[in-house]
């Protein structure tokens, strides 16, 4: 009995034992991933902070002209090596698209330059009218999510937000990266938009020259430059991985100073789908 009550004993001491090793190593886990992630999400704000001094020094040395051929665009990382893993970085221009919060300032021409938009992803008069209005009683929004709850076509809404987005103040659509289907929109000439597109596609950008020498007039609410940017960085360190996205705003003061700065930004899960994806890596 004296030996049994001994091996119990034994068995149970070993039991607390090994649950306490394990506890420990849990909690050495856990301290490990935390410290992954606080490091990894300075690395990856780091990333953005090199995006806004590289836009900030843009706004200063080409304040004419905006597109992804310059020094910020060349930026951009996929896979790159760093201390205990890997480095990613997008940078994009975010007015590519129609700012449905322009609606709000009762311009005639966005109204009626949202509307043939919204027409044109499948919308009807109704709910064109009613997005709009929305957007003047309720906004500004922050993505197109409250029209998706209006009871549009979910294909519909889809079609939608490739030519519209949510941004922060009233912004005009950079026609350097515009999408060719908006392009096709605007400019109610396929060919011209088509020899247009392949110059772009040629030279990186287009100027107002360009549309000049092809015969075709400016349109409201377009331009060449941008003041808003996505920034989107990843960072991988162990078995930990950290993503932020931000949205940059840049303009310059009553002095001439220009300034940009990051106005929202997101973590993980909660990144929203339009930011732009890391670039292919080498050699793809």
């Amino acid at each position: 009995m004296i030996l049994v009550n001994v091996l119990l004993f034994v068995a149970i001491a070993s039991g607390l034992v090994l649950l306490m090793i394990n506890r420990e190593e849990l909690a050495l886990d856990h301290a490990l991933r935390s410290s992954e992630a606080a490091r990894a999400l300075a690395v990856a704000r780091g990333g953005e902070m090199s995006a806004v001094v590289a836009l900030r020094r843009d706004l200063i040395d080409a304040p004419g002209i905006d597109y992804a051929g310059e020094p910020w665009g060349a930026l951009q990382e996929r896979d790159a090596r760093i201390d205990g893993g890997t480095f990613d970085l997008s940078i994009a221009d975010a007015q590519g698209r129609f700012n449905i919060n322009n609606v709000r300032e009762h311009d005639a021409s966005d109204l009626v330059l949202f509307r043939r938009i919204a027409l044109a992803a499948g919308l009807n008069e109704t709910q064109a009218l009613a997005a709009a209005q929305l957007v003047r009683e309720y906004g500004p929004v922050s993505d197109l999510r409250p029209i998706r709850l209006t009871g549009i076509d979910p294909a519909v809404a889809d079609r939608l937000e490739t030519m519209v987005t949510a941004l922060p103040g009233k912004h005009d659509i950079n026609l350097n990266t515009a999408t060719p289907e908006l392009m096709a929109l605007l400019f109610h000439d396929p060919a011209t938009v088509d020899r247009l597109l392949s110059i772009r596609r040629q030279r990186g950008y287009l100027t107002k020259e360009d549309f000049s020498d092809a015969g075709l007039p400016p349109q409201p609410g377009t331009g060449f430059t941008s003041d808003v940017f996505w920034v989107h960085s990843g960072v991988t360190l162990g078995g930990t991985r950290q993503e932020e996205a931000a949205l940059i705003v840049r303009d310059t003061d009553a002095k001439g100073v220009p300034h940009a700065a990051a106005v929202e930004r997101w973590r993980n899960a909660a990144i929203p789908p339009e930011v732009p994806d890391f670039p292919a890596p080498a050699g793809q």
